[in-house]
């Protein structure tokens, strides 16, 4: 990206600002309005980890910042009188601030990282020249290393960052570490060591034989490091599922694995540390206590359905565990039994056959907390589901978009949420994602549909024929209009594929004549 330095700080050129963009930050466009609205937006910023970016009337990017609670930390600007005057000077051309959100406050920092590197925000300075900011740095060896530095005194290695955060900086270390199974020690020793005896370490030391693999696994590295990626699994669910649409099945692997690792690392890191106080999740600890559940619901399931005028009508499912998505808990259901739009019945289905899998083991765990995309009479629906096949112990709730109205069988009237509660947040982030869920899995079935031609219900036609037909004829109504002479003049069309043809738009014909007229 090309930039131009001016009045003592970076500018971007007309061609950087054209690709200056960053993808899945939520905007909020509020260029013409004052800075009390400004300020009434970023009230409605989630208390969760992420990246935050400010930006002037022309949209260019004047500074991006992590937060471990994005509201807080961007609150922090408006204080009058500011800490310091670049603040100050910084918020007057401040006229929109985007924000995404991360799962922990490690993805954020490496994600900061990395967006500054991309678009060099004038006012983040002081990060771009102060050589005393932490790097990530990739030893350049046999078998490369992951350390923290602040010099760059080896050109030969790679070296990532600066980062805001040393601490940080190290536990993304030790979680990179535990991901990958790379060294951890300072020099290769001559016997293995204790990492390689708990599973830690592919142990290069003594099996020069496992080079290329533990090349692959830098080479993950390197790739998540500069790729931007909003989480570790974001990262990981993205190249899994790129391995298996290309059918590489043991790369798809490897990458379940290392998915399923970063779960386990997340439970390990969530433990309380005095068990009897609970997990210290602010939005399922407050659910808890709304919903008047007996436990913390650490995972809960989503339901939403879709279809058009009854077409190709289609469920999902979408899981969190500890507020956080879990990919492996995601399921589509194609409705079987239900034609036309009926939206209880779809929803039946949908959560008839989880239960069952449930109970068959062919679902992995039981939620603390099922969640309906619908009103009362959506999870009437649900609750009589759980009673037929016996799962009322499972705790049940659904949330109405309209005014975001939480019902539940505990209660007869809605339960209303506060707009700036943690708990709404949670729980309008897992809906969203089951509506977002069952959308794509709708639309991908409508292009399947959208792609077949009449042409495929003919017998001996196939992909290649297909192509022939549509190359020499341009449309299906010329295909129908030609007769057995036309049609058998196509390359590899002969007469009896042409009588099959023929026949099939005009089933009225006698089949004697049509093997006179392919004959002639």
């Amino acid at each position: 990206m090309a930039h131009k330095k001016a009045d003592g700080g970076w500018k971007m050129t007309d061609d950087a600002k054209r690709k200056a963009k960053v993808p899945s930050a939520i905007r909020h466009p509020l260029s013409d309005l004052p800075k009390k609205h400004l300020r009434n937006t970023v009230d409605k910023f989630p208390l969760t980890p992420g990246i935050y970016l400010m930006r002037d009337a022309r949209g260019e990017i004047l500074y991006i910042g992590k937060a471990k609670s994005l509201r807080k930390r961007v609150r922090s600007y408006f204080k009058v009188p500011a800490p310091i005057p670049k603040i100050a000077v910084l918020m007057n051309k401040v006229r929109v601030i985007d924000h995404i959100d991360t799962p922990t406050e490690v993805d954020a920092l490496l994600l900061e990282a990395h967006l500054i590197r991309k678009h060099q925000p004038r006012y983040n300075q002081d990060l771009k020249d102060d050589k005393s900011f932490p790097l990530l740095k990739i030893t350049c060896e046999k078998f490369p290393k992951i350390c923290v530095t602040r010099q760059k005194t080896d050109k030969r290695a790679i070296y990532y960052g600066p980062y805001t955060d040393a601490k940080l900086l190290h536990q993304a270390v030790n979680l990179i570490n535990d991901l990958f199974l790379i060294r951890k020690c300072q020099s290769l020793p001559k016997t293995a060591c204790l990492y390689h005896h708990i599973g830690q370490c592919i142990a290069p030391c003594i099996k020069p034989e496992v080079k290329p693999e533990y090349d692959r696994l830098i080479n993950e590295v390197k790739h998540f490091l500069g790729g931007g990626k909003k989480s570790f699994a974001q990262y990981l669910g993205e190249r899994m599922e790129k391995a298996s649409r290309e059918l590489r099945f043991e790369d798809a692997q490897f990458f379940k694995g290392q998915i399923d690792a970063l779960s386990k690392l997340r439970k390990k890191r969530f433990l309380p540390k005095n068990p009897g106080q609970g997990i210290s999740l602010s939005a399922t600890i407050e659910l808890k206590q709304r919903l008047k559940l007996e436990r913390i619901p650490e995972r809960i399931v989503c339901f939403d359905v879709s279809n058009m005028q009854g077409d190709q009508a289609v469920a999902s499912k979408v899981s969190f565990y500890r507020e956080l998505p879990d990919k492996f808990g995601y399921r589509r259901y194609r409705i079987r039994s239900v034609s036309g739009v009926n939206d209880y019945a779809m929803i039946s289905e949908a959560l008839t056959r989880m239960l069952r899998g449930i109970k068959e083991g062919r679902e992995n765990f039981m939620p603390d907390l099922i969640m309906i995309d619908g009103g009362r009479g959506h999870l009437n629906t649900a609750a009589r589901v759980l009673a037929r096949e016996g799962m009322t112990m499972i705790e049940l709730i659904s949330i109405a978009k309209q005014f975001e109205w939480v019902h539940s069988p505990k209660f007869r009237v809605p339960l209303v949420i506060e707009s700036d509660s943690p708990a709404l947040y949670l729980l309008k982030k897992i809906r969203d994602e089951a509506h977002r869920f069952a959308i794509r899995y709708h639309r991908k079935l409508k292009a399947k549909v959208l792609r077949h031609s009449i042409l495929d219900d003919i017998p001996g036609i196939g992909e290649e024929r297909k192509r022939i037909l549509l190359r020499h004829f341009n449309s299906t109504e010329e295909i129908r209009l030609a007769d057995i002479e036309k049609l058998q003049a196509v390359p590899g069309i002969g007469p009896d594929v042409a009588i099959r043809i023929f026949s099939f738009f005009h089933p009225s014909e006698p089949k004697s004549k049509l093997s006179l007229s392919a004959k002639l």
